[in-house]
């Protein structure tokens, strides 16, 4: 790690707040239409429960290919793959060739899927099309066969297991072949990749081959009345650990949602493999400064925006500096992004919300999860509790990033730990789920220049439990919640502890295919304590100068919102929302109505697509709502969730219309166009001074202390003074979704955040009026990904002796890098990784005239049992 002189100005930012698998059966002997996990929108609310389960689609017939008359003579087997989209109905749409053979024997595949049939595929009860890879194995013809009397008697048999190496999967699909002399004796290995095969005694040249795997040869002897028992491990053709099936026809609730799955929240250059990180590729997202995790999401303050886990809020989602997410990254199923416009479902906050979804664990899941780096280490186990129908899984990582710290100064050091624990039982319709997680971060830095001591200056720390349970009958389905939590923040002399009590019931009511209802309720209970009051100065500022009065804070909501779809082309999702807020002083309340609105404006003839779907439509979308928040602190810190309601509720009207649409097979392209009207704005993250005399401050809060006035109250009062708001800009989204090759996106945001003061609007001291992202990863053969960044933020407001904010800092551009490999072994999978944050070692203008240059390095292994 290079840091030049300024390094200060980040590492000590914070402190500146302060003074001081599922499968489908081979239908077919030589047949297997392949699974694995899968996500959908099928119109229940996001925070319903976990991500319902994907049943596959189930033959109606036996999906069998003829052999072609006309084929020409082969000694080797010849595998043809191609991919069905699988309509709701059943029938299927469209067959793609994925691998290509002889002429005649593709020709064969593609014709006789086509006329397949099928039960189709169901995703929390409910029929929808899907699209599912399917290989057919041609094996050569046998010669003739002797006469009778030359005939061997079969008086031996191989009988054996097909795993997968790495994973200890069972192989479906799969044909072992054994060549004994001139015979060829074959037989097809069951769902579990059991197999037995009579043979005759003698040598045996035995083959298997199976979907997506490599061919596999073994040289067996078999003596007389021997059955011969084995295990072969089968080298699959590629090792993605998030591989998923593409969901077609996907009904979209939300207008403004992204949502991020498999390797494009695991491999993303510049995030060290963090989910959450990804967020800050997506269009509409600045930074404060690269080197803290804080978005600015479509000009709003960073306390706007809300950071969920399965709908609960998490007080702290970022360890300090560069740090990953407090939730180990094998949790995280998808990344709900909401910059705007999201539904009722969510309340509590103005701006946008982050929201990152778990998967629930099958009875059947083993998985054990090792990783360290040069910042930190960790470790993740799921396991099934025998004779329970309970899975538990466990996580926790330890961060050491003061040894990076270390090459740069003695001055300072940071540690954090996190750590995750869960128990499924019942069903995702009827089941229950008990999520238990945490974390704590410190910064020590030396309290004096005499002593070279490190003291701590800040401790941030939380725990969470999120008890759920889960009830469905009919069209009914109820969510029951309840989450407990302890937050604190301790810094130079603040001591702050929140204990939580927020409980939750929800009940989704389908009425056929196009009416669904929600209704539900919500509570929030925090009690403060603020600790021994810090001894200081008045002229001393701290967060108690802010809380020193609020003790408690209750909230009670109440929401209803409709799904309703009068035909295929339309959607329409009217909500409204109602929240009162109290902390024995005063009495806030807020009602919140919103739309979303979309239409199919256009069908369109891709070849590569299902007719019909959804996917192949040229969608307008559109969305209004009002949004109300309790005043938070600048940044998101653990007891500091709420301020007192004295200071009034912060307010925004938001707004946006576009447009998306499918280019082709794998590419979809988005065009969003929005106007947020915030109306107040309280406690503003601010950095630039209001006049040029003060141009040195750095702080998070900006101050120009007037005659006769303290320091500590100059702060509370720019702080808490209300202002208006405004936001509004164009977010173009290029997006390319496969299984293999490449993936990624392209991202422009056009846009302006301003703030206004003094008769007129200025810019907001994060606003960037271009934002450009280039996300790229490509899978290459043996198991090699290879992924970069490009990252371009225009520069940021400065005031200058013609005013506040009346000129522009220097642009900021960052590349990234990441290459991964993985080793693959009989019963584990080890990945080994490199990810460099800002490779060129580009300069980052943090205030103007004041730069810093670094390079940060992450190397480090993975191994997957």
């Amino acid at each position: 790690m290079a840091l030049a002189a300024p390094w200060r100005w980040a590492l000590v930012a914070l402190p500146l707040l302060f003074p001081s698998p599922l499968y489908a059966d081979a239908p077919d002997a030589g047949s297997a239409p392949e699974a694995g996990s899968a996500n959908a929108e099928a119109g229940a609310p996001s925070d319903a429960g976990p991500v319902a389960e994907l049943e596959p689609p189930q033959p109606v017939t036996p999906a069998t290919v003829p052999y072609p008359t006309d084929a020409p003579p082969h000694d080797e087997p010849i595998v043809v793959r191609v991919k069905i989209s699988v309509g709701a109905d059943g029938t299927v749409h469209h067959v793609e060739l994925l691998t290509h053979s002889l002429p005649v024997f593709d020709q064969a595949v593609v014709r006789a899927a086509s006329a397949f049939q099928f039960q189709p595929a169901r995703y929390g009860g409910k029929p929808v099309p899907v699209e599912i890879t399917f290989t057919h194995t041609f094996q050569p013809p046998p010669p003739p066969a002797p006469p009778v009397e030359q005939g061997p008697s079969l008086v031996a048999a191989l009988r054996g297991r097909l795993v997968e190496m790495g994973t200890r999967l069972p192989v479906q699909g799969a044909t072992v072949t054994a060549q004994i002399g001139e015979r060829h004796y074959s037989v097809d290995a069951d769902p579990k990749g059991h197999f037995r095969l009579p043979l005759p005694a003698g040598a045996a040249r035995v083959t298997v081959h199976a979907p997506n795997c490599h061919a596999f040869l073994q040289q067996e002897t078999l003596a007389a009345q021997q059955e011969l028992a084995v295990t072969y491990y089968l080298e699959r053709e590629r090792y993605d650990p998030y591989e998923i099936v593409i969901v077609g026809d996907q009904r979209r609730e939300e207008v403004s949602r992204i949502t991020l799955r498999g390797p494009e929240i695991q491999q993303i250059p510049g995030t060290f493999g963090d989910p959450f990180r990804v967020i800050q590729t997506l269009p509409g997202t600045a930074s404060v400064v690269s080197l803290l995790p804080f978005p600015v999401i479509r000009g709003a303050s960073p306390s706007s925006t809300g950071y969920l886990l399965d709908g609960t809020r998490v007080p702290l989602l970022y360890h300090l500096l560069v740090a990953t997410s407090v939730v180990h990254p094998e949790f995280i199923d998808e990344i709900q992004f909401f910059p705007g416009g999201a539904p009722v479902l969510y309340g509590g906050y103005a701006g946008g919300i982050i929201d990152g979804r778990t998967h629930r664990a099958r009875s059947d899941e083993h998985l054990i999860d090792l990783d360290a780096n040069l910042t930190q280490a960790g470790g993740f186990v799921r396991e099934p509790i025998p004779h329970t129908g309970v899975t538990a899984t466990a996580a926790a990582r330890y961060g050491y990033p003061g040894l990076i710290l270390s090459l740069a100064t003695n001055q300072a050091s940071l540690s954090y730990w996190d750590y995750q624990f869960r128990l499924d039982g019942g069903n995702p319709r009827n089941g229950w789920t008990a999520m238990f997680f945490g974390a704590k971060d410190e910064l020590d830095t030396q309290s004096n220049t005499s002593s070279p001591s490190l003291t701590p200056a800040l401790i941030l720390d939380f725990h969470r439990a999120d008890l759920r349970a889960y009830h469905g009958s009919g069209g009914l389905d109820g969510l029951y919640r309840v989450v407990l939590g302890y937050d604190h923040t301790d810094s130079s002399g603040s001591n702050v502890a929140t204990w939580v009590v927020e409980p939750t019931v929800r009940w989704t009511w389908r009425l056929g295919e196009r009416l669904n209802l929600v209704w539900g309720l919500e509570g929030s209970y925090h009690a403060i304590n603020q600790g021994q009051p810090p001894t200081v100065g008045p002229d001393a500022f701290t967060l108690s100068t802010i809380t020193q009065d609020l003790h408690a804070m209750y909230v009670g909501s109440a929401l209803a919102e409709v799904l309703w779809r009068p035909s295929p082309r339309w959607l329409i999702r009217p909500g409204i929302r109602e929240d009162v807020y109290y902390d024995t002083d005063t009495t806030k309340s807020s009602t919140d109505p919103r739309l979303t609105v979309r239409y199919k404006l256009a069908e369109r003839s891709l070849p590569e697509l299902a007719a019909g779907s959804d996917d192949s439509a040229i969608w307008l979308k559109g969305a209004v709502g009002l949004y109300h928040q309790p005043p938070r602190f600048v940044l998101p810190l653990p007891g500091f969730d709420t301020m007192p309601l004295k200071y009034g509720l912060l307010e925004s009207i938001q707004t946006s219309l576009g447009i998306e649409a499918a280019l082709s097979h794998h590419f979809t392209v988005s065009l969003e166009g929005y106007f947020a009207y915030m109306d107040p704005t309280i406690f503003d993250l601010t950095v630039n001074s209001q006049t040029l005399n003060t141009a040195g401050n750095t702080a998070l809060v900006a101050t120009t202390t007037a005659a006769g006035q303290t320091r500590a109250q100059d702060i509370l009062d720019r702080l808490t003074a209300p202002h208006t708001g405004r936001a509004y800009g164009i977010e173009t989204l290029i997006r390319r979704e496969a299984k293999s090759g490449l993936f990624g996106w392209l991202s422009y945001s056009l846009s302006r955040s301003e703030r206004y003061r003094d008769g007129g609007w200025v810019p907001y001291d994060f606003d960037r009026t271009h934002l450009v992202n280039l996300v790229a990863g490509l899978r290459l053969p043996r198991n090699w990904d290879l992924g970069l960044r490009f990252q371009y933020q225009s520069g940021k407001p400065a005031t200058t002796t013609s005013g506040y904010n009346t000129a522009r800092g220097v642009g900021y551009t960052r590349v990234d890098l990441r290459v991964d490999k993985r080793a693959i072994y009989r019963g584990w999978l080890l990945d080994f990784y490199v990810d460099l944050l800002n490779a060129a070692l580009l300069p980052e203008e943090v205030t103007p005239g004041t730069t810093i240059r670094y390079v940060l390095p992450s190397a480090g292994l993975r191994a997957r049992f």
